[in-house]
């Protein structure tokens, strides 16, 4: 009986056993597959919805992040172009790293619609991390971090445990615009000094310039220039949408046509208060005081639909 038993007992751990070897077989073998697709796609891996479940299957002795893209010509996504040579920079320079414990995907909408809805996504671009085994997956805030590589490997970076610098390719066509276009800039003002120094000297020049620049900077360029956000979004409807809901982002064209509104609203009262006094006729006085009055309140107006665009909490309006 008790030998009986133990040939039982050897059995079943030579069973588990075997087993266990054909796992690691198989996990090792759909590796060598990922890294020969990756040496492919120069560090990235291109997916579909079966090819995915692949990937993503259980034994998992890597990471994995995945772009959510929509590419194709006919979605017109432009954030999903901009951020597409970005991602793929992060992981041509992962793929140099003697690691292999992370792969690069890419998921077109196209070719992935069922994975799109499984996980909820009515927008794109999206990346979502994938931590070693069957841990929660972490999704990268576009909002709050941008579209450069370097934001995101250094996002990447922190959840991989791995540290990446991003190596931008020297662009010596931009470095020779570059200095040609400061060299211009250089003949340009000596020769307007010497031509046309009245014109340098000018207080109105300057006040200009001066205006320009508060106009620019009070409406957010500077926070662009941080944040890098995307021109414009496309909404749920597919139309492009220039204003990002909450104070805590905004596009590039919102940007552009808050620094038109602040400056048509300078203009008015600049107008007020130094144009209008130097008409004589009272009647044309008069008029050209309600015109520009007219003007502020339409601009006021627009100025305070945006906070309610961006917060439909907001109370204040004016005119409507």
């Amino acid at each position: 009986m008790w030998i009986s038993f133990f040939r039982i007992l050897v059995t079943i751990l030579m069973v588990v056993q075997l087993s266990t070897i054909h796992g690691q077989k198989e996990l090792a073998q759909k590796v060598s597959r990922l890294e020969a697709q990756a040496a492919k796609g120069r560090g990235v891996i291109e997916l579909d919805s079966t090819t995915f479940d692949e990937v993503m299957a259980t034994p998992r002795n890597y990471s994995i992040v995945v772009l959510f893209t929509a590419i194709s010509p006919e979605f017109q996504c432009v954030p999903c172009k901009n951020f597409d040579p970005e991602y793929r920079m992060v992981a041509a320079g992962w793929s140099k790293l003697p690691t292999k414990s992370l792969f690069f995907g890419v998921l077109d909408f196209k070719l992935g619609q069922a994975v799109f809805q499984k996980f909820g996504m009515n927008s794109a671009p999206s990346a979502l991390f994938f931590p070693m085994g069957s841990g929660q997956n972490d999704r990268y805030d576009f909002g709050k971090s941008g579209f450069q590589a370097e934001a995101f490997a250094s996002w990447l970076s922190a959840r991989s445990g791995v540290q990446l610098k991003v190596q931008r390719p020297f662009d010596a066509v931009a470095v020779s615009l570059n200095v040609l276009a400061v060299l211009s800039v250089l003949v340009a003002a000596h020769y307007m000094y010497n031509r046309a120094g009245k014109v340098i000297r000018s207080k109105y020049l300057w006040a200009s310039m001066s205006l320009f620049t508060i106009f620019v900077m009070i409406s957010g360029h500077m926070w662009n220039q941080i944040r890098h956000p995307p021109y414009t979004m496309p909404s749920r409807d597919g139309r492009p949408s220039f204003i990002a809901a909450g104070f805590q982002t905004q596009f590039g064209l919102e940007t552009q046509v808050v620094a038109v509104i602040y400056a048509v609203l300078c203009g008015a009262i600049v107008s007020l208060f130094s144009s209008i006094p130097r008409i004589d006729d009272p009647a044309k006085q008069r008029f050209a005081v309600w015109v520009w009055m007219a003007i502020m309140s339409i601009m006021f107006s627009i100025l305070l639909q945006f906070f309610r665009l961006k917060n439909p909490a907001y109370p204040y309006r004016l005119l409507f």
